[in-house]
């Protein structure tokens, strides 16, 4: 009898679970209005790893992140807490992190949002650059960086700081638009 018992409140708490986890509410509890108003995502992937692929099938970029959702509506890609690392043909690969990226369906460009960190080396350079902003965006196709947000960067000892830039990294190419002030340490 207790076995059954157990049994038939197990079962039950199962059902709970499910019917919770499918609503996200508990019961008699108020859905947000956004929140009712938004499509589910057509899915979601944790711990997710892509890797964009050239004709040749040589890798154009890899791309991790905690969270990967595909919303309905748009196609858009929205990836949380990730590192994008791509090729620009130099030894060593660009590394993108964020805590959120942006894909929209269609497109080439990435929109990465919230502490921005770009860092790789220049070709002839020995020394790595990084640079920082709240928003960049990436079209991957061209390999082009673009924000009109500050920036901040960093190539050895010289610091810049700017509003607004554009990056060629294959041609190693930096733009900087407006406000620029720099510091140069021996």
């Amino acid at each position: 009898m207790k076995a059954v018992l157990a049994l038939v409140t197990g079962l039950l708490l199962i059902g709970l679970a499910f019917v919770l986890g499918r609503t996200g509410n508990a019961p008699g509890a108020v859905t947000p209005p956004d929140a009712a108003a938004a499509p589910p995502p057509n899915y979601v992937a944790l711990d997710a790893h892509l890797r964009q692929s050239a004709a040749d099938g040589s890798t154009l970029y890899t791309l991790t992140a905690d969270r990967l959702a595909q919303e309905t509506t748009s196609g858009t890609l929205r990836a949380n807490t990730l590192t994008l690392n791509y090729a620009t043909g130099a030894a060593k690969p660009w590394t993108l992190t964020a805590r959120e990226g942006l894909l929209p369906g269609g497109t080439t460009r990435i929109e990465l949002r919230g502490d921005v960190r770009l860092r790789g080396l220049p070709p002839g350079s020995q020394q790595s650059t990084r640079i920082e902003s709240q928003r960049l965006d990436y079209d991957t196709r061209s390999q082009v960086v673009h924000t009109e947000s500050p920036v901040h960067i960093v190539w050895g000892t010289r610091e810049l700081d700017a509003r607004g830039l554009t990056a060629d990294l294959p041609a190693s190419h930096l733009q900087l638009q407006a406000d620029v002030h720099g510091r140069f340490k021996p």
